[in-house]
């Protein structure tokens, strides 16, 4: 097995293995807006790889797409954990999405390419952050949006 899969993998269980630390009421109250980030990445993937914006080089089979791994481990874990800690406290909410997408866009981008997992192709590394900033709000309303309406039930 290549490293790359090997490296996603462990990124995988990883995330996996600390979710349980958010608690399962965390995990329940913010289940729907972290799956709602998972098909947001996914329908992202889709879309980036029809304008080659991208590429995620271990992809598992052919019906197993290199960003499964990464939108069901550290999207979703992610998601969970910054809602828990942020949800209501929309500055610091939009500070740590900052921290958090910056990391990803720029020291572990730079680690995961020069591993061979994942490469932009026509999209830079500024741009990268502006579409995770811009998921991170959609979920913070997606949300706001659903704890409403599951309030007026």
């Amino acid at each position: 097995m290549r490293l790359s899969r090997v490296l996603i993998l462990l990124l995988l269980g990883l995330s996996w293995a600390v979710l349980p630390l958010a608690g399962w009421r965390s995990i329940k109250r913010f289940l729907p807006a972290s799956l709602f980030m998972c098909i947001m990445v996914m329908i992202e993937d889709a879309i980036a790889e029809k304008y080659k914006w991208w590429t995620i080089h271990p992809a598992f089979s052919s019906k197993i797409r290199g960003i499964i791994p990464f939108a069901a481990g550290p999207f979703l874990t992610g998601s969970v954990f910054i809602l828990k800690y942020t949800y209501g406290k929309f500055p610091l909410y939009l500070l740590l999405n900052l921290a958090v997408d910056t990391f990803f866009v720029y020291p572990f981008y730079k680690w995961f390419k020069k591993l061979g997992v994942w490469t932009l192709i026509r999209m830079n590394q500024l741009q990268l952050l502006a579409t995770f900033f811009i998921k991170s709000m959609l979920m913070y309303g997606f949300h706001h949006l659903f704890i409403a309406k599951k309030n007026v039930e």
